[in-house]
């Protein structure tokens, strides 16, 4: 992280620590153009119906493809919750051993809003937290200065409709360090600070680690496409574009070992920027960060193996026999009809994944997110006879009399 994006975020940070929500609102004004009313910052639950009323009126197609999301993420995120399961170990004096999954009290979830608005996303951070078991969810979303509904701050009316579908009471229009340190420093403060941003969001989750947990530091989008002679190189173009429309720092590559699927690609990406109404962003990623790479198979799974790529589409005759070798990446997309887009949109596995490398050791953002593993000992009088003699000796040799003691007792009680 460069330098000042590191002294700002710290600014900013130290100022909401110290003057709270008026220093939220302050940088808000300043970064956002957007004069806040400390009065009237919750999003009232009503424009937030209103929204979703207004939206089902106007586009019932719209809100019918959001209600489709939500329902597939919400599917996937209660199959996560199945899938947790506690444990308990027997003793052989009649106690237990085990561990628990609680759900955390509090999460902050930020939905960014700099060049789009996301209801997406908002779907995908809330829905696994709910499934978790999470009392308060509390969502912040950068404001704009522009007229929508009343007391909406500018935000996007999908946004709020998405809020109000998936029953979210707490939005807030703060966006950037500040809300993530509002969040951090607020009354009360979150547990956990979970979703994507820019740099100067990624930096604030940073410098927050200690005060709060953290879901990932999520970095620029990332996508690496491994493909073969089967792949339709129409399909490779759309998706490359895609993943270069989201920022300017996108990186979207494609590595094949057929050259000519290389260049017909390079040929629908020439024809189809031209016609693009998202050209001047595509341009600017596709020139920073994209990439046709000629590689053979070794190649090609060593470099996403290395890279470890937020997401990884195998186009691919044999897609399957690929698999046991390629374990970094955040998500698969396994086959040619499996867009990366589906991912975006509600497939059902979370869109907020690892980036920059972290997916080498972090996981996506899904319901054990918002659980904690509590362990649970349980002794037995009989436990406690057995294990007392060798716990009082490995306390003796650590120097720790008073832990050998306190075993001791125990063991010595049992008749």
């Amino acid at each position: 992280m460069e330098a000042d994006t590191r002294q700002a975020v710290s600014a900013i940070l130290a100022d909401v620590r110290l003057r709270g929500v008026e220093a939220a609102m302050d940088w808000t004004r300043r970064l956002d153009g957007v004069q806040l009313d400390s009065a009237a910052l919750r999003i009232p639950r009503s424009t937030l119906e209103t929204a979703r009323k207004d939206l089902d009126c106007a586009q019932p197609s719209l809100m019918a493809a959001l209600r489709e999301l939500i329902a597939n993420v919400r599917r996937f995120a209660e199959g996560q919750r199945r899938s947790l399961l506690d444990l308990e170990l027997p003793l052989p004096g009649g106690g237990t051993v085990g561990e628990r999954w609680c759900p955390l009290q509090t999460a902050g979830v930020y939905i960014p809003g700099g060049r789009a608005f996301y209801p997406s996303t908002l779907a995908m951070t809330v829905i696994p937290a709910q499934v978790a078991g999470v009392r308060r969810i509390v969502g912040v979303t950068p404001p704009r200065a522009r007229p929508t509904l009343p007391g909406a701050w500018g935000i996007d009316p999908l946004v709020l409709a998405c809020a109000a579908e998936l029953g979210l009471t707490e939005l807030y229009p703060f966006g950037g360090a500040q809300a993530l340190g509002w969040l951090a420093h607020g009354e009360p403060a979150v547990d956990l600070l979970a979703g994507p941003g820019n740099r100067f969001v990624a930096e604030a989750k940073r410098q927050l680690i200690g005060t709060c947990g953290i879901d990932a530091l999520a970095g620029p989008t990332e996508l690496l496409i491994l493909a073969d002679a089967s792949a339709d190189p129409a399909w490779l173009a759309e998706d490359l574009m895609a993943q270069a429309e989201h920022d300017p720092d996108a990186a979207a590559v494609l590595v094949s070992g057929d050259r000519a699927l290389l260049e017909a690609v390079a040929a629908e990406l020439q024809a189809r920027l031209a016609a693009s109404p998202r050209r001047a962003i595509l341009e600017q990623s596709l020139a920073s960060h994209g990439r046709l790479v000629c590689a053979d198979r070794e190649l090609a799974i060593a470099l996403a193996q290395a890279w470890a790529p937020e997401h990884l589409e195998l186009c691919l005759a044999d897609a399957d026999a690929w698999l046991p070798q390629l374990t970094t990446a955040g998500a698969l997309f396994i086959g040619g009809a499996s867009a990366e887009a589906f991912g975006d949109y509600g497939a059902g596995p979370n869109h907020v994944l690892p980036t920059d490398r972290s997916a080498r050791y972090s996981s996506p953002l899904g319901v054990a997110t918002f659980l904690k593993r509590q362990s649970l000992i349980r002794l037995s009088p009989a436990d406690a006879a057995a294990m007392a003699p060798w716990v009082e000796r490995l306390a003796e040799a650590e120097g720790l009399a008073h832990h050998g003691r306190s075993a001791a007792l125990r063991g010595h009680h049992h008749p």
